[in-house]
Parts: structure tokens; C-alpha cells; sequence
């Protein structure tokens, strides 16, 4: 029979992730997801949403309820957990942007990487966000310098 905690510990092993490299990118204790792997705690509604939207499958898939990873689209369903490009509801900081698809991979390469690596990874990112930062101060600029 199908549960949460094995739907759970199959996504997690296709993402060749360990449990304590999940909960670290959900900001959560490795026993934590122990135990919902061993079906000895059901996670709240927020944190099923999350790992929904991690793992790019609803929360029925999750729960067992389907079959189906993704629930086709309906005009009135709004659930964060079926839209894989939306991060997950969360407060701002490293595990909100471990819950968003969009680097959540990133994160998960980062403890392969070398010292310098990271280095060189970091200063990249400073340097792109120091690119974003002048273009949004571009963009709030009044026209001309007037306001």
C-alpha cells in the first residue's frame, strides 16, 4: 500500500537527496523527515504544500490519494502545490529559496563543490546581484532625473 512516507522517501531518493540534505533545504529537523517517512507523523498543511512544490507533484500525490504527480488544471483550483514555477509560501531566507524549484537543485549541487568553487560560485552571485541591483535603481529612476 502506498503512503506519504514512502511517496515521500521515492521522491526524495529520485533526487538523489539524503534526509538530512532535504531538511536542511525545508529548514526542518533529518528526524523529522525520518518520521514522515516512516509514516510516524503526518506533516501540517504548509509543510506538505512545501514539499509539494519541491518535488513538483500535489499534495494528493503526496498523500496518496492519486496516482498522478501533477492534478491536471481546473479555472477555480489555486493550490500552490500545482504550480511548479511559484515558490512555496515561506519566510524570506535560505529555506524559502531551498523550497522554490527554481534552486532548489543549485542548493543541492552546492556540497559537491570545492572550497574554491563556492568561492567562485559566491562571487559570481555577488556580481549578479550587484547587475540586478543597478537595474532596479535604473528602472526607479524618474525620467530626465525629474520627479
Amino acid at each position: 500500500m502506498k503512503t506519504l512516507g514512502s511517496r515521500l522517501a521515492a521522491l526524495r531518493r529520485e533526487k538523489e537527496l539524503s534526509q538530512v540534505e532535504l531538511a536542511r533545504m525545508l529548514n526542518t529537523g533529518q528526524s523529522t523527515i525520518a518520521m514522515y517517512e516512516r509514516d510516524r507523523r503526518v506533516p501540517n498543511p504548509e509543510m506538505l504544500d512545501r514539499l509539494a512544490n519541491f518535488f513538483g507533484v500535489s499534495v494528493d500525490y503526496l498523500l496518496a490519494r492519486t496516482d498522478r504527480r501533477v492534478e491536471a488544471q481546473s479555472a477555480g483550483n489555486s493550490s500552490i502545490s500545482q504550480h511548479r514555477d511559484q515558490p512555496a509560501p515561506c519566510e524570506p531566507g535560505v529555506a524559502c529559496a531551498a523550497a522554490d524549484p527554481r534552486f532548489a537543485e543549485l542548493l543541492r549541487r552546492l556540497p559537491e563543490l570545492t572550497r574554491e568553487e563556492k568561492e567562485s560560485l559566491a562571487e559570481y552571485w555577488a556580481m549578479a546581484l550587484k547587475v540586478i541591483e543597478k537595474e532596479r535603481r535604473r528602472r526607479n529612476q524618474p525620467p530626465n532625473g525629474k520627479e
